[in-house]
């Protein structure tokens, strides 16, 4: 089993600290790092600077379809960004505790 990070950006700590609460309990990632960071786009042509949060979640590739799915329910943005980075190496102490951290540990039922 692989590990993975999805990344999506959120516009509040409010909204970030939710949906990391929820995917974690629901053992759909095993963690969810985020920090404020500054951001510059366009969105309906016109130049946005905002301040935003990034999270990365981390998951496996098992549970990484579900994560997406769970996310994009919750995301305030109606574009939400949901960016996967398949991880090619890890440290294997980490991904065993990754691996346990998720419900794609057990077998399903």
């Amino acid at each position: 089993m692989g590990a993975t990070i999805i990344i999506s950006t959120y516009p509040d700590r409010k909204s970030v600290l939710k949906i990391a609460n929820v995917v974690v309990k629901k053992q759909l990632a095993a963690c969810v790092n985020f920090t404020k960071i500054n951001s510059i786009y366009t969105w309906q042509g016109k130049m946005e600077k905002t301040e935003e949060f990034l999270a990365l979640f981390k998951t496996t590739s098992k549970a990484r379809s579900s994560l997406k799915v769970e996310i994009k329910k919750l995301h305030p943005y109606k574009v939400p960004e949901i960016a996967e980075i398949k991880i090619n190496s890890v440290n294997k102490p980490y991904l065993n505790w990754l691996v346990q951290s998720t419900r794609w540990n057990k077998p399903q039922n």
